[in-house]
Parts: structure tokens; sequence; C-alpha cells
């Protein structure tokens, strides 16, 4: 959405969704900076700024409360959190005529040389070990060859980054609705080189 393009659609990440698309107003690409500040203070704070029971809770603050900042945060981490997360689209942090270049003057950013960040010069403080296999397969639509997906063979040691009390528990299926996917039009996937038979429609 550029040159003040606007759009209605009703999307997103709960935590994440700008008090526009809320209030069903017509919204543009601030939207994608209010995204932005959820994220900074989450990862500063440990928690996203607006919580709720349920999720009209969760929109009810979104639109009408405050952001409560920890103490733990610097004087320019709640300052960019504030611009970020300033309900009004029009006067958000990122939206006037200088755009994104507004958010990287910010003091919370002093130490970032962009330049060698876009020239990938930057060493990360943290490189995180990874194991994996990179294998492909052939996707077949009405017998031709459609595409090649990548993807990662599954291996032990990849998942040892991640917290082992999510690693140590059993993976289960989220259960589904059976109904819903009887009533779904399975014609749809007719032609598919992976299509389970019996839920075809004949």
């Amino acid at each position: 959405m550029f040159n003040g393009c606007t759009t209605k659609t009703f999307c997103g990440t709960p935590d994440y969704i700008a008090p526009e698309i809320i209030l069903y107003q017509p919204y543009g690409k601030a939207v994608d900076w209010w995204a932005f500040g959820v994220l900074i203070f989450e990862m500063l704070a440990g928690l996203p700024p607006f919580d709720g029971e349920d999720e009209d809770e969760l929109f009810t603050a979104i639109t009408e409360h405050n952001v409560p900042y920890p103490k733990s945060m610097s004087k320019e981490a709640v300052q960019i959190c504030k611009g970020l997360l300033n309900k009004n689209p029009d006067k958000r942090l990122g939206s006037g005529p200088n755009g994104e270049r507004d958010i990287r003057d910010m003091p919370f950013f002093r130490r970032i040389d962009w330049r060698r960040l876009e020239d990938k010069a930057v060493q990360p403080p943290i490189k995180p070990f990874v194991v994996f296999r990179r294998l492909h397969d052939d996707i077949y639509v009405h017998g031709k060859l459609s595409g090649r997906v990548l993807f990662l063979k599954r291996d032990v040691r990849a998942a040892s980054n991640f917290d082992k009390d999510f690693t140590s528990e059993a993976p289960t299926l989220t259960p589904t609705d059976r109904l819903f996917i009887m009533n779904l039009d399975q014609s749809e996937f007719e032609g598919f080189s992976r299509t389970e038979e019996s839920r075809l429609q004949k």
C-alpha cells in the first residue's frame, strides 16, 4: 500500500493488529509501524503491550487503553514504543513525510550502522548452531510438474536451540472438526499428486 492507498480488510495476528483495523477504518502502511512497536515492546518487556481474557477484551485494550511501560525500559525504548504505538495513524512514528527515516534516527537506534547492516557486514552477537539437511520435493498438478518445494529433513540436533520444555513434549495433532472438513468442497483438490482418495468426491 503506497502513495496513500488504503484497504479495509480485517486481518492480522490479534496482539499485533492496529486500532484502525479493529475499528474497521481504512488503513495504510502505518499498521506495520504499529506491529513493529508491539514487537519491540514484547522483545523488551517479555509480554505484549495489551492483554485481555479473550479477543474482545484484547481489542478493547488496543483501542482504548494506554500502554503500561515497565520501569526496566530505558527512556529511549519508551520513546520509540510511544511513537510507534500512537493510536492515531497520522501521528504514528514512520507515518510522516520522512517515513522510516524518522524511525532510524530515533535515539533507540543510535548504535545501529544501517548501511553496514544492509550490507550484512555486522557480526551478530550470537550465532546459533543449526544442523539440517536441505532436500526438495516435486509438486505435480494434473500430471505435470508444477514446482519444487525445499524443506528441511528432521534432525534431532536441529532443535538444540529450543527450550527443553518444548522439545521434550510429545508432538500431537490439533483435533479437527470432522463436520467442517466433510463439508468442504473436496473437488478443489482433484488433480494434485498427494490426495486422500477417500475424501475426494467421485
